[in-house]
């Protein structure tokens, strides 16, 4: 045997550690945090029904902000699809995704190849291509899978999500290893190139703070909900009345604003305007309005800003004030947009095999 085979057959032995690896101190302990974020969050919200709705879509927003690993930058890539309907939210996790992959300096239709072939990809295309093709398509076609908002439903993908990376090193490492038509020189550069991929690189010690990191999940979990709530609301003064006076506007619409608060065509008030027509003397005027997302709520955000490393995200209140007045407004939702770079930025890996500390 060769010792370019020898060197194949230990990598094919290495990689169920590997494997483990990548499950014991990444996967596992990133689940569980998200487990306790969740039950923290349900306990503070209410809405049954929106709630269930929004988990799905918050596993893969916090897979997309709080990467740590090209593992789960890849993962949430693969599953951003989930967010079809949140148009701020695909925003975020798809600028995230891509600043985290531009750093990485992968092509668009490589990064769901990223975790098991990322940095080694063009060069061994060179060296066996065949092998490297058929072993990518195992990661790039997927079947209908049955979706909860459930920390068991989100460990089982990101379990087949590592079993199906595991695969693919382990079928491209076979054959190479069976190609005669490869030589001695080209199987040892493979050896080589395969043993430099994210997958072959995992972390040998524990790399989530589960405690903490359930804290930035939740507070994630919240400055979505921040982000969610504003809402652009089409109005005329009432019959008779004027503009800024006693009667009350007579609403025509009330929509999600699906642009970010810091961009540059985010709506602004506007005041009706009298045209003066008999049965429609006012032209509309708009102006965004913001849900009133609750004193607890509030409360327990400013908490988990603390203790995740910001001041306050609210101003203090006293009793009534908290009872009374919610102050979310445009700069709470520019706050909340800046919360969320900052923990992407903080958690995103600077290299394909930088596992970071999350």
């Amino acid at each position: 045997m060769s010792a370019a085979t020898d060197r194949l057959n230990d990598i094919l032995v290495e990689l169920p550690k590997y494997k483990s690896q990548w499950e014991t101190n990444v996967a596992n302990p990133y689940v569980r945090a998200y487990d306790l974020a969740v039950d923290n969050y349900q306990k503070t919200t209410k809405a049954q029904e929106a709630r269930d709705r929004m988990l799905a879509e918050l596993f893969v927003f916090s897979a997309s902000v709080l990467t740590g690993s090209i593992m789960m930058a890849a993962f949430a890539t693969t599953s951003v699809r989930v967010l079809a309907g949140r148009t701020a939210l695909r925003v975020i996790c798809n600028n995230n995704l891509n600043r985290t992959f531009d750093l990485m300096h992968a092509a668009a239709n490589s990064k769901p190849v990223m975790f098991a072939l990322g940095g080694v990809l063009d060069e061994a295309k060179k060296l066996a291509n065949k092998q490297v093709t058929s072993a990518a398509e195992k990661l790039t076609s997927s079947a209908p899978i049955a979706s909860a908002p459930t920390a068991l439903n989100f460990m089982t993908r990101i379990a087949d999500f590592i079993d199906t990376n595991h695969i693919c090193v382990h079928d491209l490492v076979r054959g190479v290893q069976q190609d005669n038509s490869i030589s001695e020189a080209n199987k040892a550069r493979l050896a080589d190139l395969v043993g430099k991929t994210p997958f072959c690189n995992p972390p040998e010690s524990r790399r989530v703070d589960e405690n903490r990191l359930s804290q930035k999940m939740e507070l994630l979990f919240y400055m979505s909900a921040v982000l969610d709530s504003d809402k652009l609301v089409t109005y005329v003064p009432a019959t008779g009345g004027t503009v800024g006076g006693m009667g009350r506007d007579i609403e025509y619409s009330k929509n999600a604003i699906p642009q970010m608060p810091s961009a540059s065509d985010y709506p602004k008030a506007t005041s009706p305007r009298f045209i003066g027509r008999p049965l429609q003397p006012f032209e509309p005027g708009q102006r965004v309005e913001y849900d009133n997302i609750g004193s607890v709520v509030r409360d327990r955000i400013n908490t988990l800003s603390r203790l995740t490393g910001n001041s306050s995200f609210y101003p203090e209140q006293n009793f009534a004030e908290k009872l009374l007045i919610d102050p979310t407004g445009r700069a709470q939702l520019a706050k909340a947009e800046q919360i969320i770079n900052r923990l992407s930025t903080d958690a995103r890996p600077k290299q394909l095999t930088d596992v970071r500390m999350i």
